[in-house]
Protein backbone atom coordinates (compact mmCIF):
# COMPACT_ATOMS: atom_id res chain seq x y z
CA UNK A 1 0.00 0.00 0.00
CA UNK A 2 2.57 2.50 1.07
CA UNK A 3 4.73 2.17 -2.67
CA UNK A 4 1.38 2.26 -4.31
CA UNK A 5 0.60 5.74 -2.51
CA UNK A 6 3.98 6.90 -3.43
CA UNK A 7 3.50 5.64 -6.97
CA UNK A 8 0.39 7.95 -6.96
CA UNK A 9 2.49 11.01 -5.23
CA UNK A 10 4.95 10.91 -8.03
CA UNK A 11 2.44 10.29 -10.77
CA UNK A 12 0.66 13.74 -9.75
CA UNK A 13 3.56 15.57 -10.70
CA UNK A 14 2.78 18.27 -13.17
CA UNK A 15 0.71 17.63 -16.21
CA UNK A 16 3.17 19.57 -18.88
CA UNK A 17 6.27 21.33 -18.19
CA UNK A 18 7.13 24.39 -20.53
CA UNK A 19 10.84 25.70 -20.69
CA UNK A 20 12.42 28.96 -21.23
CA UNK A 21 16.01 28.23 -22.61
CA UNK A 22 19.29 30.08 -22.86
CA UNK A 23 21.32 31.19 -25.46
CA UNK A 24 23.92 28.04 -26.43
CA UNK A 25 27.43 27.89 -25.51
CA UNK A 26 30.40 25.71 -27.26
CA UNK A 27 32.52 23.91 -24.41
CA UNK A 28 34.84 22.89 -26.29
CA UNK A 29 37.79 25.02 -27.15
CA UNK A 30 39.50 22.83 -30.00
CA UNK A 31 36.89 21.82 -33.50
CA UNK A 32 37.88 21.56 -36.53
CA UNK A 33 37.29 19.25 -39.51
CA UNK A 34 40.10 16.56 -38.27
CA UNK A 35 38.86 17.10 -34.29
CA UNK A 36 35.83 14.64 -33.40
CA UNK A 37 34.62 14.73 -29.58
CA UNK A 38 32.65 12.07 -28.22
CA UNK A 39 29.89 12.44 -25.70
CA UNK A 40 29.11 8.43 -25.42
CA UNK A 41 29.56 6.77 -21.63
CA UNK A 42 28.06 4.30 -19.89
CA UNK A 43 24.60 6.00 -18.11
CA UNK A 44 25.24 8.88 -20.12
CA UNK A 45 26.56 11.03 -17.39
CA UNK A 46 28.69 13.46 -19.77
CA UNK A 47 27.87 16.63 -17.27
CA UNK A 48 27.04 17.38 -13.95
CA UNK A 49 26.14 20.94 -12.11
CA UNK A 50 27.89 21.26 -8.44
CA UNK A 51 26.61 24.23 -6.72
CA UNK A 52 26.61 27.06 -9.13
CA UNK A 53 29.47 25.48 -11.63
CA UNK A 54 28.62 23.06 -14.41
CA UNK A 55 30.74 20.54 -15.66
CA UNK A 56 30.92 18.50 -18.87
CA UNK A 57 33.25 15.62 -19.85
CA UNK A 58 34.55 14.36 -23.47
CA UNK A 59 36.67 12.73 -25.55
CA UNK A 60 38.39 13.94 -28.80
CA UNK A 61 41.33 13.59 -30.59
CA UNK A 62 42.89 16.89 -31.23
CA UNK A 63 46.71 15.83 -29.96
CA UNK A 64 46.08 12.66 -32.46
CA UNK A 65 44.92 10.60 -30.28
CA UNK A 66 41.73 10.08 -28.05
CA UNK A 67 42.05 11.86 -24.71
CA UNK A 68 39.41 12.72 -21.95
CA UNK A 69 38.59 16.67 -20.19
CA UNK A 70 36.35 18.58 -18.52
CA UNK A 71 35.54 21.75 -18.65
CA UNK A 72 33.53 23.76 -16.46
CA UNK A 73 31.57 27.05 -16.30
CA UNK A 74 30.58 28.78 -13.01
CA UNK A 75 27.53 31.00 -13.22
CA UNK A 76 29.39 33.91 -13.02
CA UNK A 77 31.27 33.43 -16.04
CA UNK A 78 30.03 34.30 -19.42
CA UNK A 79 31.89 30.74 -21.30
CA UNK A 80 33.22 27.61 -20.31
CA UNK A 81 36.41 28.40 -18.74
CA UNK A 82 39.67 26.65 -20.62
CA UNK A 83 39.40 22.59 -20.32
CA UNK A 84 41.09 20.44 -17.70
CA UNK A 85 42.53 16.84 -19.52
CA UNK A 86 42.17 13.84 -17.51
CA UNK A 87 44.18 11.45 -18.87
CA UNK A 88 47.54 10.65 -20.14
CA UNK A 89 47.23 8.05 -22.64
CA UNK A 90 44.16 6.73 -25.21
CA UNK A 91 41.16 7.49 -23.08
CA UNK A 92 37.44 6.50 -23.80
CA UNK A 93 33.88 7.50 -22.25
CA UNK A 94 34.59 9.90 -19.55
CA UNK A 95 31.38 10.16 -16.98
CA UNK A 96 31.19 13.53 -14.55
CA UNK A 97 29.36 13.65 -11.34
CA UNK A 98 28.69 16.38 -8.86
CA UNK A 99 30.02 16.20 -5.25
CA UNK A 100 28.66 20.07 -4.32
CA UNK A 101 30.28 23.40 -4.01
CA UNK A 102 32.34 23.10 -7.07
CA UNK A 103 33.87 20.05 -6.94
CA UNK A 104 32.85 16.78 -9.23
CA UNK A 105 34.46 13.38 -9.44
CA UNK A 106 34.97 11.93 -12.75
CA UNK A 107 35.86 8.07 -14.11
CA UNK A 108 37.07 6.88 -17.48
CA UNK A 109 38.43 4.33 -19.22
CA UNK A 110 42.32 5.08 -19.67
CA UNK A 111 44.82 2.09 -21.17
CA UNK A 112 42.57 -0.85 -20.70
CA UNK A 113 41.51 0.12 -17.01
CA UNK A 114 39.14 2.17 -16.03
CA UNK A 115 40.39 5.61 -13.58
CA UNK A 116 38.81 7.62 -10.99
CA UNK A 117 39.75 11.34 -9.99
CA UNK A 118 38.12 14.31 -7.67
CA UNK A 119 38.37 17.67 -9.48
CA UNK A 120 39.66 20.46 -8.75
CA UNK A 121 42.57 19.14 -7.64
CA UNK A 122 43.21 15.11 -6.82
CA UNK A 123 44.73 12.80 -8.00
CA UNK A 124 43.54 9.60 -11.06
CA UNK A 125 43.64 6.05 -9.35
CA UNK A 126 42.74 3.12 -11.39
CA UNK A 127 39.78 1.07 -9.82
CA UNK A 128 40.71 -2.31 -10.64
CA UNK A 129 43.84 -4.13 -12.08
CA UNK A 130 41.93 -6.02 -14.09
CA UNK A 131 41.05 -5.48 -17.66
CA UNK A 132 37.84 -2.82 -18.00
CA UNK A 133 35.81 -0.64 -19.58
CA UNK A 134 32.51 1.29 -19.66
CA UNK A 135 32.67 2.90 -16.02
CA UNK A 136 29.95 4.99 -14.85
CA UNK A 137 29.22 6.79 -11.07
CA UNK A 138 26.47 6.91 -8.62
CA UNK A 139 26.36 9.14 -5.65
CA UNK A 140 23.13 9.57 -2.69
CA UNK A 141 24.66 11.34 0.35
CA UNK A 142 28.03 10.40 1.02
CA UNK A 143 27.79 6.98 -0.51
CA UNK A 144 29.54 6.79 -3.69
CA UNK A 145 29.75 4.09 -6.33
CA UNK A 146 31.11 2.79 -9.32
CA UNK A 147 30.49 0.53 -12.19
CA UNK A 148 31.94 -0.68 -14.93
CA UNK A 149 32.01 -3.79 -17.27
CA UNK A 150 35.91 -6.38 -16.09
CA UNK A 151 37.12 -9.02 -18.72
CA UNK A 152 36.15 -12.40 -16.63
CA UNK A 153 37.74 -14.98 -19.06
CA UNK A 154 36.08 -14.54 -22.55
CA UNK A 155 33.70 -12.11 -21.12
CA UNK A 156 33.25 -8.99 -19.48
CA UNK A 157 30.95 -9.17 -16.51
CA UNK A 158 29.63 -5.92 -14.36
CA UNK A 159 31.28 -4.79 -10.92
CA UNK A 160 30.05 -2.51 -8.88
CA UNK A 161 32.49 -1.37 -6.31
CA UNK A 162 32.00 1.19 -2.93
CA UNK A 163 34.28 4.39 -3.03
CA UNK A 164 35.57 6.31 -0.33
CA UNK A 165 36.44 9.94 -0.68
CA UNK A 166 38.35 11.56 1.83
CA UNK A 167 38.89 15.54 0.64
CA UNK A 168 40.21 15.31 -2.65
CA UNK A 169 41.54 11.10 -2.32
CA UNK A 170 39.86 8.93 -3.58
CA UNK A 171 39.65 4.65 -2.94
CA UNK A 172 37.97 1.65 -3.47
CA UNK A 173 36.56 0.40 -0.11
CA UNK A 174 34.78 -2.95 -2.09
CA UNK A 175 34.23 -4.48 -5.49
CA UNK A 176 32.65 -7.31 -6.34
CA UNK A 177 30.80 -8.85 -9.26
CA UNK A 178 26.93 -8.06 -9.21
CA UNK A 179 26.56 -11.74 -10.67
CA UNK A 180 29.02 -14.60 -8.77
CA UNK A 181 29.54 -17.05 -11.74
CA UNK A 182 31.75 -16.45 -14.74
CA UNK A 183 29.86 -14.84 -17.56
CA UNK A 184 28.52 -17.00 -20.55
CA UNK A 185 28.41 -13.64 -22.81
CA UNK A 186 29.14 -10.67 -22.87
CA UNK A 187 28.11 -8.07 -20.36
CA UNK A 188 28.81 -4.30 -20.52
CA UNK A 189 27.37 -0.59 -20.73
CA UNK A 190 26.45 -0.27 -17.07
CA UNK A 191 24.16 2.06 -15.12
CA UNK A 192 23.89 2.90 -11.47
CA UNK A 193 21.69 4.44 -9.19
CA UNK A 194 21.95 4.94 -5.74
CA UNK A 195 18.15 5.22 -4.14
CA UNK A 196 16.99 7.53 -1.36
CA UNK A 197 16.99 4.48 0.81
CA UNK A 198 20.49 4.31 -0.12
CA UNK A 199 20.23 0.79 -1.90
CA UNK A 200 21.80 0.33 -5.03
CA UNK A 201 20.46 -0.42 -8.08
CA UNK A 202 22.49 -1.59 -11.72
CA UNK A 203 21.18 -2.57 -15.26
CA UNK A 204 23.38 -3.23 -18.14
CA UNK A 205 23.41 -4.66 -21.45
CA UNK A 206 23.51 -8.55 -21.72
CA UNK A 207 23.85 -10.68 -24.36
CA UNK A 208 23.42 -14.00 -22.78
CA UNK A 209 20.23 -14.62 -24.93
CA UNK A 210 22.24 -14.31 -27.75
CA UNK A 211 21.22 -10.52 -28.61
CA UNK A 212 20.76 -7.51 -26.63
CA UNK A 213 18.88 -7.70 -23.34
CA UNK A 214 19.06 -5.24 -20.65
CA UNK A 215 18.88 -6.92 -17.02
CA UNK A 216 18.73 -5.30 -13.34
CA UNK A 217 19.69 -6.22 -10.02
CA UNK A 218 18.97 -4.67 -6.62
CA UNK A 219 21.38 -4.81 -3.63
CA UNK A 220 20.19 -2.95 0.04
CA UNK A 221 23.60 -2.58 0.79
CA UNK A 222 25.56 -2.58 -1.96
CA UNK A 223 27.74 -5.58 -1.20
CA UNK A 224 24.82 -8.98 -1.72
CA UNK A 225 22.80 -8.29 -5.45
CA UNK A 226 19.74 -9.86 -6.28
CA UNK A 227 19.20 -12.59 -9.16
CA UNK A 228 19.39 -10.63 -12.09
CA UNK A 229 15.64 -9.91 -14.01
CA UNK A 230 14.74 -8.72 -17.23
CA UNK A 231 14.52 -4.78 -17.50
CA UNK A 232 12.05 -5.34 -20.65
CA UNK A 233 8.85 -7.04 -20.22
CA UNK A 234 8.99 -7.73 -24.00
CA UNK A 235 10.70 -11.24 -24.33
CA UNK A 236 11.78 -11.11 -28.04
CA UNK A 237 12.07 -14.02 -29.72
CA UNK A 238 13.44 -14.97 -33.69
CA UNK A 239 11.09 -13.13 -36.25
CA UNK A 240 10.13 -15.56 -38.95
CA UNK A 241 12.96 -17.93 -38.08
CA UNK A 242 15.52 -15.09 -38.58
CA UNK A 243 17.47 -14.13 -35.73
CA UNK A 244 17.74 -14.66 -32.05
CA UNK A 245 15.30 -11.58 -31.12
CA UNK A 246 14.97 -7.99 -31.56
CA UNK A 247 16.90 -6.92 -28.89
CA UNK A 248 17.33 -3.67 -26.63
CA UNK A 249 19.84 -1.41 -25.66
CA UNK A 250 22.28 1.29 -24.02
CA UNK A 251 19.83 1.08 -20.33
CA UNK A 252 19.74 4.47 -18.26
CA UNK A 253 18.68 5.09 -14.69
CA UNK A 254 17.84 8.07 -12.68
CA UNK A 255 16.41 8.39 -9.02
CA UNK A 256 12.63 8.98 -8.83
CA UNK A 257 11.30 10.95 -6.20
CA UNK A 258 11.99 10.46 -2.33
CA UNK A 259 12.60 6.27 -3.46
CA UNK A 260 11.78 5.43 -6.90
CA UNK A 261 13.93 5.20 -9.88
CA UNK A 262 13.08 5.47 -13.29
CA UNK A 263 14.75 3.45 -16.41
CA UNK A 264 15.19 4.45 -20.12
CA UNK A 265 16.76 2.41 -23.25
CA UNK A 266 16.87 1.97 -26.62
CA UNK A 267 14.07 -0.98 -27.63
CA UNK A 268 13.97 -2.70 -31.06
CA UNK A 269 10.60 -4.62 -29.92
CA UNK A 270 9.12 -2.67 -33.46
CA UNK A 271 11.87 -3.90 -35.75
CA UNK A 272 10.62 -2.41 -38.80
CA UNK A 273 11.00 0.82 -37.49
CA UNK A 274 14.40 0.35 -35.69
CA UNK A 275 15.40 1.70 -31.90
CA UNK A 276 12.60 2.77 -30.01
CA UNK A 277 12.90 4.98 -26.63
CA UNK A 278 11.38 3.19 -23.79
CA UNK A 279 11.05 3.66 -20.27
CA UNK A 280 9.95 1.65 -16.81
CA UNK A 281 9.62 2.90 -13.31
CA UNK A 282 10.44 1.39 -9.43
CA UNK A 283 8.53 3.13 -7.01
CA UNK A 284 10.60 1.95 -4.22
CA UNK A 285 9.54 -1.54 -4.57
CA UNK A 286 12.52 -2.55 -6.38
CA UNK A 287 10.72 -4.14 -9.08
CA UNK A 288 10.05 -2.20 -12.06
CA UNK A 289 6.66 -1.94 -13.64
CA UNK A 290 5.47 -2.23 -16.95
CA UNK A 291 7.19 -0.81 -20.16
CA UNK A 292 6.20 2.89 -21.47
CA UNK A 293 7.04 3.87 -24.84
CA UNK A 294 8.38 7.76 -25.03
CA UNK A 295 8.65 9.07 -28.24
CA UNK A 296 5.37 10.25 -29.25
CA UNK A 297 3.41 9.23 -32.78
CA UNK A 298 5.82 11.47 -34.74
CA UNK A 299 8.53 9.40 -33.94
CA UNK A 300 7.15 6.25 -34.51
CA UNK A 301 8.25 5.58 -38.32
CA UNK A 302 12.48 5.91 -37.92
CA UNK A 303 14.86 5.28 -35.13
CA UNK A 304 15.80 6.96 -32.15
CA UNK A 305 19.54 7.12 -30.79
CA UNK A 306 21.14 8.01 -27.38
CA UNK A 307 18.39 8.35 -25.07
CA UNK A 308 18.80 9.42 -21.19
CA UNK A 309 16.59 9.51 -18.09
CA UNK A 310 17.49 12.54 -15.58
CA UNK A 311 15.15 12.74 -12.61
CA UNK A 312 15.26 14.10 -8.91
CA UNK A 313 13.82 13.69 -5.53
CA UNK A 314 11.43 16.29 -6.13
CA UNK A 315 9.37 13.42 -9.00
CA UNK A 316 10.34 15.48 -11.79
CA UNK A 317 11.40 13.38 -15.07
CA UNK A 318 12.71 14.22 -18.46
CA UNK A 319 13.78 11.77 -21.23
CA UNK A 320 15.86 12.64 -23.98
CA UNK A 321 17.07 11.32 -26.80
CA UNK A 322 18.18 12.50 -31.19
CA UNK A 323 15.87 11.04 -33.95
CA UNK A 324 15.64 12.92 -37.89
CA UNK A 325 11.70 12.78 -37.58
CA UNK A 326 12.52 16.84 -39.56
CA UNK A 327 15.12 15.50 -41.98
CA UNK A 328 17.62 15.84 -40.00
CA UNK A 329 19.20 15.17 -36.57
CA UNK A 330 17.76 16.65 -34.05
CA UNK A 331 17.90 16.36 -30.14
CA UNK A 332 14.24 15.74 -28.13
CA UNK A 333 12.88 15.88 -24.92
CA UNK A 334 9.79 14.49 -22.90
CA UNK A 335 8.60 15.28 -19.66
CA UNK A 336 6.99 12.82 -17.41
CA UNK A 337 3.27 14.52 -17.67
CA UNK A 338 1.84 12.37 -14.36
CA UNK A 339 0.30 9.28 -16.99
CA UNK A 340 2.94 9.41 -19.82
CA UNK A 341 5.66 10.85 -21.54
CA UNK A 342 4.24 14.35 -22.98
CA UNK A 343 4.64 15.39 -26.44
CA UNK A 344 7.97 15.64 -27.83
CA UNK A 345 9.25 18.99 -27.95
CA UNK A 346 12.76 20.02 -29.52
CA UNK A 347 15.90 22.11 -28.29
CA UNK A 348 15.59 24.63 -29.97
CA UNK A 349 19.11 25.26 -30.37
CA UNK A 350 19.79 21.46 -30.94
CA UNK A 351 17.34 21.30 -33.59
CA UNK A 352 16.40 22.72 -37.42
CA UNK A 353 19.75 22.75 -40.40
CA UNK A 354 22.67 20.47 -39.62
CA UNK A 355 22.89 17.69 -37.41
CA UNK A 356 22.64 18.09 -33.83
CA UNK A 357 22.97 14.57 -31.36
CA UNK A 358 23.94 12.75 -28.47
CA UNK A 359 22.63 14.42 -25.87
CA UNK A 360 23.73 14.34 -22.20
CA UNK A 361 21.85 16.15 -19.46
CA UNK A 362 21.62 16.94 -15.42
CA UNK A 363 18.57 18.34 -13.65
CA UNK A 364 19.80 20.77 -10.75
CA UNK A 365 19.12 21.59 -7.14
CA UNK A 366 16.64 23.98 -8.28
CA UNK A 367 14.81 21.73 -11.16
CA UNK A 368 16.70 23.65 -14.28
CA UNK A 369 17.60 21.36 -16.82
CA UNK A 370 21.33 21.25 -18.53
CA UNK A 371 21.86 19.71 -22.03
CA UNK A 372 24.98 19.16 -23.46
CA UNK A 373 25.26 17.98 -27.40
CA UNK A 374 27.29 17.70 -30.49
CA UNK A 375 26.57 20.05 -33.24
CA UNK A 376 28.02 18.99 -36.51
CA UNK A 377 29.08 21.17 -39.59
CA UNK A 378 30.96 20.03 -42.24
CA UNK A 379 33.22 23.44 -42.73
CA UNK A 380 33.17 24.12 -38.62
CA UNK A 381 33.74 20.77 -37.76
CA UNK A 382 31.77 19.35 -34.40
CA UNK A 383 31.31 21.80 -31.72
CA UNK A 384 29.96 20.55 -28.14
CA UNK A 385 27.06 22.73 -27.41
CA UNK A 386 25.41 23.67 -24.26
CA UNK A 387 22.33 25.43 -22.70
CA UNK A 388 20.26 25.26 -19.83
CA UNK A 389 16.30 25.76 -19.36
CA UNK A 390 14.18 26.38 -16.22
CA UNK A 391 10.54 26.04 -16.37
CA UNK A 392 7.77 28.38 -17.21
Amino acid sequence: MRAAALLLAMLAWPAQAAWTWSEPLTVNSAHGAAVFPHLESANRRGVAVSGDTVGVVWEDNRDGNPQCYLAMKPAAAAAFLAEVRLSASDCFEPVVLALGRGRFVAAWEEAGRVHARILPGGTAIRLTEAESVQVTLALHGDRLYAAWAEQAGRFHRIVVARLALANDALSVMRAQPVEAQMPSEEQGWPALVVAGDDSVTVAWEDRRYRHSVPLVSHSGDGQTFTASARLTDHKSGSVDGLGAGSGAMRPTLANWGENGIAAVWLDKRDFLSGYDVYAAFDPGTRRFGPNLRVQDSFGDNMAQWHAQVVGDAAGRLVALWDDARDGTSDVWLADWNGEAFGDNIAVPAASGPGAQSDPVAALDAAGSLHVVWLDRDQQAGTRIRYAHAERK
